[in-house]
């Protein structure tokens, strides 16, 4: 009877220790937050120089930046980031003279950004 009594009373105390072990543990599901202008391969392989304001707004949505000491640049910022890693983070800038697409660039050297420019150059090209 003693050792069962033991048995009860380290019960409680071990039940509570691992939910807590367990609920402390790093393997949370971390929700992935998107902030700013998240631009896709689509967006990208649809753009074509001659394109007006309004056909690249359509396209790519309202940018995150528009210049008021120059009209004429557009810029597109975005992050992905999940927990603490940034998974992705764009920014292009599109150049317009007379109303009309005249180029666009990236303006961040990072992988995801790359990956993404090939990949678009090559939806470009099947087109």
């Amino acid at each position: 009877m003693c050792l069962n009594s033991v048995v009860k009373f380290f019960k409680i105390p071990l039940i509570i220790s691992l939910f807590f072990t367990y609920s402390c543990a790093s393997d949370f599901y971390q929700v992935p937050v998107a902030q700013g202008n998240i631009i896709s391969l689509s967006m990208l392989s649809k753009l074509e120089t001659g394109l007006t304001k309004t056909q690249v707004q359509y396209i790519m949505g309202t940018p995150s930046i528009r210049d008021p000491f120059n009209a004429n640049q557009w810029d597109y910022i975005g992050f992905e980031i999940i927990g603490n890693e940034v998974l992705r983070e764009v920014h292009h800038s599109l150049l317009f003279e007379d109303n009309k697409l005249k180029s666009w660039e990236r303006k961040l050297n990072t992988s995801s950004n790359d990956e993404i420019e090939e990949e678009a150059k090559k939806l470009n090209k099947e087109k």
